[in-house]
C-alpha cells in the first residue's frame, strides 16, 4: 500500500526530464540522450508499477521492486536538479576555473548517470523475473493519462467547503454539555470516549457557541508529548498575558492564576492523555477552579482515569445511532444529490457500506467522502467485508480510505507525519503563536520535496492549495473554523507515520529524535532537516552539512542560533530556509550561494537591520519574509527588483518613492509581475500620483495589498484624503482577497475581502 507512492514519484520525474531535455543545462553538459533514455524507461514501466502496487500487499517481491524503483526515481530527480542548477554557479569572470569545474562536474554526473542506467536496466530485468511484464501484457494496461486526468479533475472535486455535519448527532450533545457548564458546583467537565467518536468536533461547537459569554476563553491542545511550559505559553497567548521565556513554570502558573482570578472564563483542554498528566495538571497550569466557580474547564480524553484525576464530571461520548450514521454518510457521499440522498441504484449498496462502517463518526464520514468520487461501489463493499471486525477495525477502515485517494495525494498526506501531534496548520495570513505552521509553509515544503508537479497553466503553489482542499474534502484534514486552521486526527497521524516508516521517509530530529526526513544513517539522501522549536540549540557543527548534497529544506525556526554554518552555502539544491524567531544578526552571507532557494524566512529576528542588496541574485526566490525584524529595517534594497519570481514580500510597510536610487521604488514594484503580497508606505505626492496613474496595473496576481500613506497632512486634509484611488486604477487585481488602505497620522483605513 505504502509503495504506491513510487507510481507518482516516477511520473513526476519523467515529467521533469521532459522539461530539462530542452534546457541549456542539459545541452551544455551533454546529458540529453541519457535523460531521454531514462524518461523512456520510466514511462515504459508505468504499467508494471500499477500492477505491482495492486499485488504489493500479497507479494513481497513486488513490494521490494516498487521500493527499488522509488529509490531510482528519487536519485534521478536529485541528478536532474543538480544539472539544472549547475549553470547558475558559472560566471564569465572565472572562465578557466569554471571550465575545470564543469569538466569535473560532467565526469561525476556521467558516472552517477551510468550507475542509474545500470540500476534501471536491472530493475526492468527483475520485473520480468517476477512476472510483472507477463501479467501487464495480459491485462489492459492503464492509460498514462489517468493520473493526469485525476489530478486535473481534482481541481473540481467537490469544490467549496466541506459539508457541515453539525446537525448529525451533535446538537443534543452540545446542549447536554452546556447544561453541565451551567451548574455552579461543576468546574470541570470531561468528555470521555475512544478515538474517532468526535470528541474534539463536539467541543469545537461547545467552545464556538459559548466563548463570547466569557471574559476569557482559550483552546489548548495537549497531546501525548506536551510540555507544561509549552501549554502555559499557549494558554497565556490566548488570554493576552505576556510572559518572558526565562521565567519558571511556577511563576507562569501564578501569573495565569492572577490573570483569571475572579473572571468568568472557558478553557478547553483537548486530547489529554495519561502520559501528559503529571500531578494536578489544572493547578500546575494556573487555572483557578478551586476558588473561582466562574472558571469552567472542558476536557476531552480517552481515559476515565485522566478525568478522575482532574475531579471532573464525566460525560461519556456515545457512538452514533444507526439513523445518524446513515445521515452522516449520505452527507459526505452524496453532496451534490438532492437532499443528500443516494440514487435508487446505489441505495442498497450504500446501506450495506454504512453497516460495515459501524457507528464511529470518523470511519463513517471518511468512507463517505471517499465514495463521493468512487465509480466501483461493489469493490469498496468487498474491501470493507474483508476488514471484518478485527481489533484494529478502525485503523483498517482508515487505511482503506487512504488507499482510495489519488496517488498524487498520498505522498502529500504521508508528509504530514513530519509534524508533531495536534499541529495546527493555519490558512489565514495572520501570524499565530509559536509552535503552529501556516499552510503556505507546508506547500513550499511539499514543493521542495518534489510532491507537487510543475504545470504550464498553473503555478505550483496553487496546485498545492488545491491538494490541501482535496484532502479536506476527503476528510483526511479536519477544519477548525474557529481557529482558521486544519488539523489531522491522531488516528490518521498514526497511520501516515507508519506509512512513512515503510517507505523510509521517517522524520527524526538529530538531537531529539523528532523531525528529519529519512534515516540519519544515510545523510546523502536526506531532503529535509528540522531543528524547529528547540530553543536550547545554539549552534550546529559545520561537518553536519558535508554530506547533505541533496538537502531541500533546512528549518532552524525558534532556536537560539546566532550564526549559520558557512557550509550551508554549499547546499546547491536547498529550496527552503527557515530562520524565523532566531538570534541571527543579519541575513547570512552564505545564503548568497543558494541559487535554488525559493523560500527565505527571517521573520522575528529582532537583530536584523537590513536586507542585503545581493538578495537579487537568488533568481528563484518566491517567498521573502522579513516581518517583525529590527525597527531599523526600514527600506528594501534595489536588488529586490531582480526577483521576478517573487510572490510574497512580507514586511512592515516600507517607504516607496519614485526616486531612482539604491532602494526599491514604485516602478520597481510595478515590475514584479508575480507579486501577490506586499506592504508599503508612500513618502511623497509623486509616489501617490504614480499609484493612482496605474503603475501597479501589471500586478494582476495580487492577493494581499497594504498601503500606508505617510505624506505629511495638510490643514484641510480629511480622514479619506490622499488615499490611493482604488479600485478605479487597480481593478485588474481579480484575485484580491485583502486590501488595507491606511492614512497616517489618522490611522484609518478599510479592508476589502
Amino acid at each position: 500500500m505504502a509503495e504506491r507512492l513510487a507510481i507518482d514519484i516516477a511520473k513526476n520525474v519523467a515529467g521533469k526530464i521532459a522539461e530539462i531535455v530542452v534546457s541549456e543545462a542539459t545541452l551544455v553538459l551533454n546529458f540529453r540522450d541519457d535523460f531521454e533514455w531514462l524518461q523512456m524507461k520510466l514511462t515504459d514501466i508505468s504499467g508494471y508499477l500499477q500492477y505491482a502496487d495492486e499485488q504489493s500487499t500479497l507479494n513481497a517481491s513486488a513490494k521490494r521492486w516498487l521500493a527499488e524503483v522509488r529509490d531510482i526515481a528519487l536519485d534521478a530527480e536529485d541528478i536532474i536538479d543538480e544539472c539544472a542548477v549547475e549553470p547558475l554557479y558559472t560566471t564569465p569572470i572565472q572562465s578557466c576555473v569554471c571550465c575545470f569545474s564543469q569538466t569535473n562536474f560532467r565526469r561525476i554526473m556521467g558516472k552517477r548517470i551510468k550507475d542509474l542506467q545500470d540500476r534501471m536496466s536491472s530493475s526492468i530485468q527483475k520485473a520480468q523475473e517476477i512476472n510483472l511484464v507477463h501479467h501487464v501484457l495480459q491485462s489492459s494496461q492503464p492509460s498514462t493519462s489517468t493520473s493526469e486526468r485525476e489530478r486535473k479533475g481534482g481541481a473540481e472535486l467537490r469544490r467549496g467547503s466541506k459539508p457541515d455535519s453539525r446537525a448529525v448527532g451533535v446538537e443534543h450533545k452540545v446542549k447536554e454539555i452546556e447544561r453541565l457548564l451551567e451548574e455552579p458546583e461543576i468546574g470541570v467537565v470531561a468528555v470521555v470516549g475512544m478515538g474517532g467518536l468526535g470528541k474534539t468536533f463536539l467541543l469545537q461547537h461547545v467552545y464556538g457557541g459559548n466563548k463570547h459569554e466569557y471574559d476569557h476563553s482559550a483552546w489548548v491542545s495537549v497531546s501525548q508529548t506536551c510540555s507544561l511550559r509549552a501549554l502555559q505559553g499557549d494558554l497565556a497567548f490566548q488570554i493576552d498575558l505576556k510572559i518572558e521565556a526565562s521565567i519558571s513554570e511556577v511563576v507562569v502558573s501564578d501569573l495565569i492564576h492572577d490573570k483569571l482570578h475572579g473572571k468568568k472564563c472557558l478553557i478547553v483542554l483537548d486530547d489529554v492523555w495519561k502520559s501528559s498528566v503529571q500531578g494536578d495538571m489544572i493547578q500546575r497550569l494556573g487555572l483557578p477552579t478551586a476558588r473561582n466557580k466562574q472558571c469552567k474547564i472542558v476536557v476531552s480524553t480517552r481515559d476515565k482515569d485522566v478525568a478522575a484525576k482532574m475531579r471532573a464530571r464525566i460525560y461519556e461520548m456515545q457512538h452514533l445511532s444507526e439513523e445518524d450514521s446513515w445521515n452522516l454518510f449520505c452527507l459526505f457521499a452524496f453532496p451534490d444529490c438532492e437532499g443528500n440522498r443516494p440514487p435508487k441504484q446505489l441505495e442498497r449498496l450504500a446501506h450495506q457500506i454504512v453497516e460495515k462502517c459501524g457507528t464511529l463518526p470518523l470511519a463513517v464520514k471518511t468512507v463517505g467522502a471517499s465514495m463521493a468520487s468512487c465509480s466501483d461501489w461493489q469493490s469498496k463493499l468487498r474491501q470493507l467485508m474483508d476488514v471484518g471486525r478485527a481489533d484494529n477495525f478502525t485503523t483498517q477502515i482508515l487505511k482503506l480510505s487512504y488507499d482510495s485517494i489519488p496517488s498524487y495525494l498520498k505522498s502529500c498526506f504521508a508528509y504530514l507525519s513530519f509534524f508533531p501531534e495536534d499541529t495546527k496548520i493555519f490558512y489565514s495570513i495572520e501570524k499565530s503563536d509559536e509552535g503552529y505552521i501556516h499552510q503556505e509553509y507546508l506547500i513550499y515544503l511539499l514543493i521542495a520535496e518534489g510532491f507537487i508537479p510543475q504545470e504550464k497553466d498553473r503555478e505550483q503553489y496553487d496546485i498545492g492549495l488545491n491538494y490541501l482542499q482535496q484532502l479536506q474534502n476527503l476528510c483526511l484534514l479536519e477544519v477548525q473554523r474557529f481557529f482558521a486552521c486544519y488539523t489531522i486526527h491522531d488516528l490518521f497521524l498514526d497511520l501516515v507515520t507508519n506509512i512513512s516508516r515503510e517507505i523510509k521517509c521517517e522524520f527524526a530530529l538529530p538531537l531529539k529524535e523528532t523531525s528529519c526526513r529519512r534515516k540519519l544513517s544515510s545523510l546523502s539522501t536526506i531532503r529535509t532537516i528540522s531543528f524547529s522549536q528547540n530553543p536550547e540549540i545554539t549552534s550546529v557543527p559545520e561537518h553536519l552539512f558535508d554530506r547533505l548534497r541533496v538537502l531541500r529544506v533546512l528549518d532552524f525556526s525558534s532556536t537560539s542560533i546566532s550564526t549559520l554554518p558557512k557550509r550551508v552555502g554549499k547546499l546547491k539544491l536547498l529550496k527552503v530556509l527557515n530562520l524565523s524567531q532566531t538570534k541571527i544578526r543579519e541575513v547570512p552571507y552564505c545564503v548568497r550561494r543558494l541559487k535554488s532557494l525559493e523560500y527565505l524566512d527571517v521573520s522575528g529576528c529582532s537583530n536584523i537591520q537590513c536586507v542585503p542588496d545581493w538578495i537579487g541574485e537568488l533568481k528563484y526566490l518566491s517567498h521573502l519574509d522579513v516581518s517583525a525584524c529590527s525597527e531599523e529595517l526600514e527600506y528594501m534594497p534595489k536588488g529586490v527588483s531582480k526577483l521576478l519570481s517573487l510572490r510574497t514580500l512580507r514586511s512592515r510597510a516600507f517607504p516607496l518613492s519614485v526616486q531612482d536610487n539604491e532602494f526599491l521604488n514604485v516602478q520597481d514594484v510595478g515590475n514584479l509581475i508575480n507579486l501577490q503580497e506586499i506592504s508599503f508606505s508612500l513618502k511623497d505626492e509623486a509616489a501617490l500620483r504614480s499609484i493612482e496613474d496605474g503603475v501597479l496595473e501589471r500586478l494582476v496576481k495580487m492577493r494581499f495589498l497594504r498601503v500606508v500613506n505617510n505624506i505629511p497632512a495638510r490643514e484641510d486634509d480629511t480622514e479619506d484624503s490622499n488615499l490611493p484611488a482604488f479600485p478605479e486604477k487597480m481593478n485588474v487585481m481579480k484575485d484580491l482577497r485583502g486590501l488595507w488602505l491606511i492614512r497616517s497620522p489618522f490611522q484609518i483605513g478599510y479592508v476589502v475581502w
